[in-house]
Order: structure tokens, then C-alpha cells, then sequence
């Protein structure tokens, strides 16, 4: 009797610790499914979000162009950006009446567009719907983006994370400010490349030594304490790599097996006291460059950050800035030295181009321009584009308090490209 009440026991505890394994392993199990959850619902929210804002961008820049195809194809860009604005809303258990009125309005925006692309003009009607769309994509991005905050807080503090409050999406815009889409952070074109072989490079091949040398002549042969050598290079411009002592930062050079050229320098760390300004270290970065054969350069765009100011610089034939030979320049903002160089675009696409004359008078190519914007200036440029290059008039107005660049084609008159830019804490962007 004894032994069989034992082995009962026994039998008890046995079952009570697989019940018990079996509850922790659905406890991790369940931890686990909703982490996942936690994931997709962080990342639709994330896509709407950003598709919201490329809606927002996409809207002005249709009630800014002046070329009916251009305006064509930033109105199909807001319907694709609303089909998948919806298709993002669909993965969230959002109240109903919260998803219905984004989803409604994606629908409205979407059907606005395609009605606007079949009867191909914009009323001033039209433009002031348009307007009302625009602060309505800011308000629902700003709302989304405070219903993403919510969901995270919300996990924090170990309450349902899966449902945000009804009010986060009907809210209106909220005083943070609103984000953009992608930046390009060194200015229109900068990722401009040519196939082919590189223009700039010339026909002679450089040994290791001579590499050695002209890495460290352009560095600054006064500052460079030691030099050995770096990791070496294929790829499209093979090049030979160089590492530079400069005291108080180390400095790795890819110099160019062909020609002779630095293609790139970079420092191995950054965070300098901010102590110049960027105008200094943008009059060092051009008597850098002049000095190293690097002539007629003009600067377009800047960043700042972690101490250091990267400026861009775009070749000149003339009074044309030719977009297509950009370099990039990396100066610390304590002393304002050169401690950084991408010349990769320079030195691919740079060449003497034939003469760069246009058809259009600059009057004729500004009737171009969408008459919403308020130009500031002009200028000719070449810009780079998937048919080779094209020679514009870069037009820079103002519109609702933004900066916008139209480019319109000197020759035909096209409107080419339309770009909006962003002064922010870092220096100018385009997007």
C-alpha cells in the first residue's frame, strides 16, 4: 500500500513538472510569436509612414511642374504610394474606424490622381485640392508616426502593444516635425557614374613606391610623420592602398594603379571639436583642390556632422556646372584641414566636353517652370541622366516655404528633373 502510494507520488511530481516544462515552453513560445507580431506591426507602420511622406513629396512636385508628362508621372508615383499605404494598413489591428479613414484617404488620393493623369491639366481647382491633399499626407504621417511611438511604448511598459489608440490616427498634425523621405546628403547627382573606362585617370601606370609618394605629397607631405603600406584594391579602378601617420589621426588613401590619382582618403576617426566654419573649410577645400590640379570647381552642396564638414564640389566648363564631375571633400572642424576625399565621380566622368550651347534663352526655358514656383536664381548646368548627359537651366525657387530646383532642358525644353530641397541641422539636401 505504502509502495503504491509512493509510486503515485512519484508519478504526481512527474507529471507535474512535464505540465510545468510544457507551460514555460508555450510562455517562450508565446514571447516569441509576439515579438514577431511586434516586428511586422513596427515595420508596417514604419512603410506607411515612409510611403505617406513620398506621397506628400510626389503631390507637391506634380502641382509644381510645368511638363504635363513629368506631372504625369509624379501622380502615377502617388498612386503606387497609396496602393501601398493601404497594403501596409491592412497588417495592423488597428481600431476600425482608425484604418478605415487612412485607408479612405489613400483611396482618395489614389483616384483624385488617376483622374487627374486621363484628363491631363491641373485646373487652379485642381491645384487647391492638391494643396489640401499635401497637409493631409503631413497630417496622417505625423499621426502615424505617433502611433508608432505608441506601439513601442506601449511594449515597454508590457501593456498590448498591438493596438493603438484610435485618436494616434485621427489626430491632426502635432507640433514634432515632420520627417522626409531619403536625403541625398551631398546634393543633386551625386551618385553619378559613367560605364566605361575613366576619363580622368591618363595612361600611366604607377608603381607601389610612386603611390606611396603622391598619397603622401597630397595629404601634405608637412603633416604626414609616418607612412606604410595599406590593403590593395581591384575592382573597376584598381588602386594601390596607403596608410598615413598625421599625428593625432590616421589617414587611409586609395591611390589609382593607372594615372596616379587619389581616388579616395578618409580619416579613422572623426568627432573634432566644431570650433571653424563651414565657410573656412570651404575656402580651404577649394585652395586644396587648386592645388592639386583640380581647377574651375564650385561648391553645391554640404553636410556637417561628428566634427567634420563634407562639402561637395562640382567641375565648371564656362559658367556650366557640370553635375556629373562631383568630388566630395572632408574637412575637420577644428583646424578646417582636408582629412577626407571621394573624387571617384571626378575622376570617371571628367573631360572636356564640345561646346554647351543652348537653343532656349533663359526666358524661354523659365516659361517652362511651373508658374507656382517663385524663382530666386538660375544657372546653366550638365546633369547627368539614364541617356548619358543633357544640358539644362537649373531654375531655384520657393514654394510653401521650401526650396525646390527645376531643371529644364535647354535645348528642348523638357522639364528634366524637379528636386526639393531640405535645410536642415546637417546643411542642405535634395530629395
Amino acid at each position: 500500500m505504502k509502495s503504491r502510494l509512493l509510486w503515485g507520488i512519484v508519478a504526481l511530481v512527474i507529471a507535474l513538472g512535464v505540465a510545468s516544462g510544457m507551460a514555460v515552453r508555450s510562455m517562450i513560445r508565446a514571447d516569441r510569436y509576439e515579438s514577431r507580431l511586434r516586428e511586422v506591426y513596427d515595420g508596417a507602420l514604419l512603410s506607411a509612414l515612409r510611403q505617406m511622406e513620398d506621397m506628400q513629396l510626389a503631390l507637391s512636385k506634380a502641382l509644381l511642374s510645368g511638363d504635363s508628362g513629368a506631372e504625369a508621372e509624379y501622380l502615377n508615383q502617388v498612386s503606387a504610394g497609396a496602393a501601398q499605404v493601404q497594403r501596409s494598413l491592412s497588417l495592423l489591428p488597428l481600431s476600425h474606424t482608425a484604418a478605415q479613414n487612412a485607408v479612405k484617404f489613400a483611396n482618395q488620393a489614389a483616384d483624385y490622381s488617376s483622374v487627374l493623369i486621363r484628363t491631363g491639366q491641373m485646373t487652379e481647382e485642381d491645384a487647391q485640392t492638391i494643396g489640401s491633399l499635401i497637409a493631409a499626407c503631413e497630417e496622417y504621417a505625423a499621426a502615424l508616426a505617433q502611433a508608432k511611438e505608441s506601439l513601442s511604448a506601449k511594449a515597454v511598459a508590457g501593456g498590448d502593444p498591438f493596438y493603438p489608440s484610435q485618436a494616434a490616427l485621427e489626430a491632426p498634425a502635432y507640433d514634432s516635425a515632420v520627417s522626409y523621405p531619403t536625403l541625398i546628403y551631398d546634393g543633386p547627382f551625386s551618385d553619378a557614374r559613367k560605364t566605361g573606362s575613366a576619363q580622368a585617370l591618363g595612361p600611366k601606370a604607377v608603381s607601389l613606391d610612386d603611390a606611396l609618394l603622391i598619397a603622401r605629397d597630397f595629404a601634405g607631405s608637412e603633416r604626414v610623420q609616418g607612412i606604410s603600406v595599406g590593403a590593395e584594391m581591384g575592382g573597376d579602378i584598381p588602386c594601390w592602398g596607403v596608410t598615413l601617420n598625421c599625428g593625432d589621426v590616421t589617414l587611409q588613401a586609395a591611390v589609382t594603379k593607372q594615372g596616379g590619382k587619389v581616388l579616395w582618403m578618409a580619416p579613422d576617426t572623426a568627432d573634432f571639436a566644431a570650433q571653424r566654419s563651414v565657410e573656412e573649410c570651404r575656402e580651404n577645400a577649394l585652395k586644396f583642390l587648386s592645388e592639386r590640379g583640380y581647377e574651375n570647381m564650385q561648391a553645391t552642396y554640404f553636410q556637417v556632422y561628428q566634427g567634420v564638414a563634407v562639402i561637395s564640389f562640382a567641375a565648371t566648363q564656362g559658367s556650366t556646372l557640370l553635375y556629373p564631375d562631383l568630388i566630395k571633400v572632408q574637412l575637420r572642424l577644428d583646424t578646417a584641414q582636408v582629412v577626407g576625399i571621394e573624387a571617384r565621380n571626378y575622376l570617371q566622368n571628367h573631360s572636356a566636353r564640345g561646346p554647351l550651347i543652348p537653343s532656349l534663352t533663359e526666358d524661354q526655358a523659365r516659361e517652362r517652370v511651373g508658374e507656382r514656383l517663385k524663382i530666386d536664381s538660375a544657372r546653366l548646368c550638365l546633369i547627368p541622366t539614364d541617356g548619358g548627359e543633357k544640358l539644362c537651366y537649373e531654375f531655384q525657387g520657393e514654394f510653401a516655404g521650401h526650396m525646390y530646383l527645376s531643371y529644364i532642358n535647354a535645348l528642348d525644353g523638357r522639364q528634366e528633373q524637379l528636386l526639393k530641397v531640405v535645410e536642415g541641422e546637417t546643411g542642405l539636401e535634395a530629395v
